[in-house]
């Protein structure tokens, strides 16, 4: 549940983004978070590895707008389309070639499409395969997309409490250039 919160804060972050565009909620898991998005998005579109999660979130939540859902390993491909807002949030560490992946996200947002992630400072786990600071993601996502917002994000936002287990992440809004 504390770790649950604070995607639930990313994903309240990123509704003005994906508001009346067609968006893409890249690793999207349960899709929890893309349920969110699509109270205000024109269309949303769910990506993910495992079908399993894909399947949970077509049976579990009604989407308020036109819902297409993608089973793709984003380490080797990525779903057919263009879209004018992605959210990747907690997903970019889990790849072996994270260049692979932002820019693949880069050729797949619509003109002065948008980008908004997130990534954990410096975390280490059997289930992360590249470890992120600051300078490593500005890099990595600079190269395709231009930055114009990134936050820390250590504290709940209600509470002002310290993140589960005093985690620190990157949550940035990157434009297509």
């Amino acid at each position: 549940i504390p770790s649950f919160i604070h995607h639930m804060e990313r994903y309240t972050f990123a509704m003005p983004y994906a508001y009346k565009r067609d968006t893409l909620d890249v690793g999207c898991k349960e899709g929890f978070g893309s349920h969110l998005l699509s109270y205000g998005a024109n269309s949303i579109g769910l990506a993910d590895i495992h079908q399993k999660y894909l399947d949970f979130a077509t049976n579990y939540f009604k989407f308020f707008c036109p819902a297409s859902f993608y089973q793709c390993d984003l380490e080797k491909s990525f779903p057919d389309g263009s879209w004018d807002t992605m959210v990747a949030f907690e997903v970019i560490e889990h790849v072996a070639d994270p260049d692979f992946l932002v820019k693949n996200i880069a050729e797949h947002l619509k003109p002065n499409g948008v980008l908004v992630f997130s990534v954990p400072h410096m975390v280490a786990n059997h289930e992360h395969k590249t470890l992120f600071d600051e300078e490593i993601i500005r890099k990595l996502i600079s190269k395709y997309l231009t930055i114009e917002e990134l936050y820390v994000q250590e504290f709940s936002a209600i509470s002002r409490k310290p993140l589960y287990k005093n985690l620190k992440c990157y949550v940035g809004v990157a434009r297509k250039k």
